[in-house]
């Protein structure tokens, strides 16, 4: 796992995704986002993947894929 050294909690960059995902308005305010990172085990695969769960109420349930790892998400990554 990538870990920023002045963050290594990822705290920054947890709040700035959920301040990403926010911005779309077909997203209720009262959603709960997760993040986690899927290093792929294949001996060929050299990549990490993030996985953005957005859950909210009324069974409301989006999950983003982002070959990347979570620290090197921008805003323009988040997309629907």
């Amino acid at each position: 796992m990538f870990v920023n050294p002045r963050d290594p909690d990822n705290k920054v960059i947890h709040s700035k995704i959920l301040e990403w995902v926010l911005a779309f308005e077909d997203i209720p305010r009262d959603v709960h986002v997760q993040t986690r990172e899927i290093t792929c085990n294949d001996p060929g695969c050299n990549h990490t993947e993030t996985h953005i769960d957005i859950l909210g109420s009324n069974n409301f349930k989006k999950v983003l894929l982002i070959r990347k790892p979570l620290i090197y998400i921008r805003k323009w990554d988040i997309v629907f």
